[in-house]
């Protein structure tokens, strides 16, 4: 198992945001984690990438106990993630900002006879044209629309080579047609790249378009989880989407 949460919990004040959640997360899995706002979905990510201390239970990557490691440390061991409003670099290329992250990942120190653009041309190429944005290498982040600003983003996450990549609701903001191409880069990525990707959105044909497995958090609790038809055939699942289609 690539990824275990074991009864991880997490208060803010009175408010238990995550409430004694375990899952397991497969490796090369595309793994969705739903439920409606306020579930915890976004606070759970923070518990797994460190950005939240867990109040107890366990974090486990590849069998390692890194619930007190820092985000930077994760990162450092494969795990990586994007938030819900996207984080680019606005006033630098798109070349440029996944240079950047591939420098940084790579701990690669420059000095001023050194020109950053000589290094790691082949990667960063080669993640521009994965994410489809290779005909706007030089274009400044700012510059682009916001379904580009998305692919620029996980070209980004991609620099920091991932083997856990988890995305905060990806398809935010997008229009139908940008979504759908979206969702086939993503499942292209775990593919080609061998990714295990964990991902929390709201539109459900996305959800069960993509994901081979299925996770439903409610009020900070996970009700169910399985494969899509299991979680779709759920009654509980059906009680707290109110009857709705999923």
């Amino acid at each position: 198992m690539l990824l275990q949460t074991q009864e991880l919990v997490k208060d803010f004040g009175k408010l238990r945001a995550v409430n004694q959640v375990s899952l397991d997360v497969r490796q090369g899995d595309v793994h969705a984690i739903i439920g409606p706002n306020g579930a915890g979905k976004t606070t759970y990510f923070n518990l797994v990438t460190g950005y939240h201390r867990a109040d107890s239970g366990k974090v486990l990557f590849k069998g390692q106990d890194i619930t007190r490691l820092p985000s930077y440390s994760r990162c450092k061991l494969g795990i990586t993630r994007s938030f819900q409003r996207t984080s680019i670099f606005p006033k630098i290329t798109v070349y440029e900002s996944v240079l950047m992250a591939l420098l940084s990942h790579r701990r690669i120190t420059l000095n001023a006879l050194s020109s950053a653009k000589n290094f790691f041309k082949e990667d960063v190429w080669h993640i521009l044209e994965d994410v489809g944005l290779a005909d706007q290498a030089n274009t400044v982040g700012d510059s682009i629309s916001h379904g580009d600003k998305k692919r620029l983003e996980l070209a980004i996450t991609l620099g920091t080579e991932p083997e856990l990549l988890l995305l905060d609701e990806p398809t935010c903001g997008m229009s139908p047609e940008e979504t759908e191409s979206t969702m086939i880069l993503i499942r292209k990525l775990a593919e080609e790249r061998g990714l295990t990707i964990l991902f929390t959105e709201h539109d459900m044909s996305v959800v069960f378009g993509i994901a081979k497995r299925i996770s439903v958090l409610h009020q900070g609790t996970l009700i169910a989880d399985g494969k899509p038809e299991e979680v779709r055939a759920s009654e509980e699942v059906q009680k707290v989407y109110l009857g709705g289609v999923v």
